[in-house]
């Protein structure tokens, strides 16, 4: 075998290695980005759990408090009429709800929350950023949310809804006017 044989088998050698080489590339990539998947699957599937959670450990302020429920439900329609320790707690649940929109928006821009977790969030928000006394909140704490998250909620539509959130008599009729 000739020196020019012994390069050109050389040659041929290192191909088939960079070839295997690359075939090798081919298939760690595939599974990094498959595993990419996975986990992008599992960040969003713990984002949803925790989102329920939150939303779970709000609402059972109200569940399980009569209390609770009237100042909610009467510091929507008007805050400046509760007294003061009960507009203290309004105000403090009203911060709870805001914190958790806030953190949902934010999960979502970010991929790590579901479309459908943050439609169901966009569309309660909408509903109760109308009442009165949540309006009266937003006036006196939005400072305390980032630039984004303040001109996203001022975007909103918050004309007054004078039926209340929790009028059922006059959300039934207003179903049945509108035919839907």
């Amino acid at each position: 075998m000739m020196l020019s044989d012994l390069a050109a088998l050389g040659s041929f050698v290192s191909g088939v290695a960079v070839l295997i080489s690359l075939i090798f590339l081919w298939f760690q990539l595939r599974q990094m980005n498959e595993q990419g998947r996975q986990n992008l699957m599992a960040v969003r599937a713990a984002a949803s759990q925790a989102h329920s959670a939150n939303w779970q450990q709000l609402i059972e302020i109200l569940i399980g408090s009569t209390e609770m429920a009237r100042i909610w439900r009467e510091g929507h329609d008007d805050l400046e009429a509760l007294p003061e320790d009960e507009r203290v707690r309004f105000l403090a649940l009203c911060s709870g709800f805001f914190r958790f929109y806030d953190c949902a928006r934010l999960q979502w821009l970010h991929g790590q929350l579901d479309d459908a977790h943050w439609h169901s969030a966009e569309h309660q928000l909408r509903d109760i950023i109308r009442q009165p006394g949540i309006q009266t909140f937003w006036a006196m704490r939005k400072h305390w949310h980032t630039p984004e998250f303040r001109d996203w909620i001022d975007s909103l539509p918050n004309d007054i809804d004078p039926r209340g959130i929790y009028d059922v008599a006059a959300r039934r009729e207003a179903q049945e006017e509108s035919g839907s």
